[in-house]
């Protein structure tokens, strides 16, 4: 008898008892239903989870004082020459000042915001940053230290409620003294995603040297903080160590931390990765015991067909084609149960992206390969003993079973 025989009969004997086949097949479409999804939802939070982490931050390494260290932007600040050391890397620098302001919500009533001092053009250099309205100041207003300003999306609602900021003036407080009063010219659009939270303070930008000139902390020519914004083909690592060497070389071990979204990145991956390891074993444990179902129901069929299984030694088919016949029967039960499986997957993982925007849709060839693998395994390796109990059977003792 041909292998494709016994595909026939085994196709057949599932069919005849279709109620236990469903049954032993919902154990493996469970399983293999839970792996697929488990494991493909982790490298669909991983993704979209870089994804966010890109468009709020791009690839970018920052430079800042080791506050780790006991260092601030009193004694470690970055000045123009460590900018100019920086010159010859594939990357943009970013230099910035940070200080906390006031602002008046109502008469008697102020409450902190962020002011942030930046180059001018700055969606041309970092394209995270991304007008909403009106537009960001110049380069030229910036070398000039005019006074201007563009608001975040959150700093707009809060200072203009229910108004259209640009065209606005605001009234800033440095809580030493002092007034600064700035014409709103922009507006950014409020960060997406997952991380959007990251980049809903309420901050002001403005130029560097009108901060120089208004705050009463800040000293000119020093910056508080670095953002090299890299170029698509620049190595994230390899341009982190050599920031890493040029401020070691300039100002020792230890004054400044040197950081970048790609090891932002990488753990998260790393996160995900033991995310998806867990979750994928412990749905593999109804895949272990949709097999003992199986099994189980094998075990079952090789006792009802003893009499056809005598019959047939009876009539010249020999051990390894009885064998051969239930093993067929596992394993076609079994793949099936995974093909379903992974449908069941797929529909699941698409109403998934539906649902929630940040979530990139991904089904890996794969993981369906490996799935559909795993289930052919498991269906021969829980149909070898029933297998080789029938084929073990004495056909004249079997013809006499009842």
């Amino acid at each position: 008898m041909n292998p494709l025989e016994n595909l026939r009969m085994a196709f057949e004997s599932l069919w005849a008892n279709k109620l236990r086949s469903f049954l032993a097949l919902l154990g493996i479409v469970i399983g293999v239903f839970s792996v697929t999804a488990m494991v493909s939802l982790g490298q669909m939070a991983t993704a979209g989870i870089t994804q966010d982490l890109e468009a709020i931050a791009g690839r970018s390494i920052f430079v800042q004082p080791n506050f780790n260290e006991g260092h601030d932007f009193s004694t470690a600040p970055i000045r123009e020459e460590d900018l100019r050391s920086l010159e010859g890397l594939p990357a943009v620098v970013i230099p910035q000042l940070f200080g906390n302001l006031q602002y008046e919500a109502r008469p008697g009533e102020r409450r902190s915001i962020q002011l942030q001092g930046t180059p001018g053009d700055l969606p041309r250099l970092d394209p995270t940053f991304k007008i909403a309205r009106g537009r960001y100041f110049t380069e030229a207003e910036a070398r000039g230290g005019l006074a201007v300003a563009v608001l975040s999306d959150r700093a707009a609602k809060d200072l203009f409620p229910g108004r259209e900021a640009v065209g606005q003036v605001v009234r800033l407080f440095y809580p030493g003294g002092g007034r600064l009063e700035l014409t709103v010219v922009g507006v950014l659009a409020p960060p997406a995603g997952i991380f959007g939270g990251l980049g809903a303070a309420a901050t002001v930008y403005a130029p560097i040297p009108l901060v120089w000139n208004t705050s009463p902390t800040a000293r000119r020519g020093e910056y508080a903080f670095l953002v090299l914004s890299l170029k698509k083909e620049a190595d994230a690592a390899q341009v982190k160590r050599q920031v890493e060497r040029i401020f070691e070389a300039r100002h020792g071990k230890g004054r400044y931390q040197i950081t970048s979204t790609e090891s932002f990145q990488d753990t998260l991956r790393s996160i995900t990765r033991i995310l998806q390891v867990l979750l994928g074993g412990i749905a593999g444990l109804s895949l272990l015991v949709g097999g003992i179902g199986i099994m189980n129901i094998m075990l079952v069929s090789v006792t009802e067909r003893t009499r056809e299984i005598g019959l047939r030694k009876a009539l010249g088919a020999t051990s390894s084609q009885i064998r051969q016949q239930f093993l067929i029967e596992a394993v076609v039960l079994t793949l099936l149960g995974g093909v379903l499986g992974v449908a069941l997957a797929a529909g699941l993982l698409l109403l998934v992206t539906l649902a929630v925007p940040f979530f990139v849709y991904i089904l890996s060839p794969i993981t369906v390969l490996l799935a559909l693998a795993v289930s052919a395994l498991v269906g021969l390796f829980f149909g070898v003993w029933p297998a080789a109990r029938a084929a073990a059977l004495n056909p004249i003792e079997a013809l006499r079973y009842e």
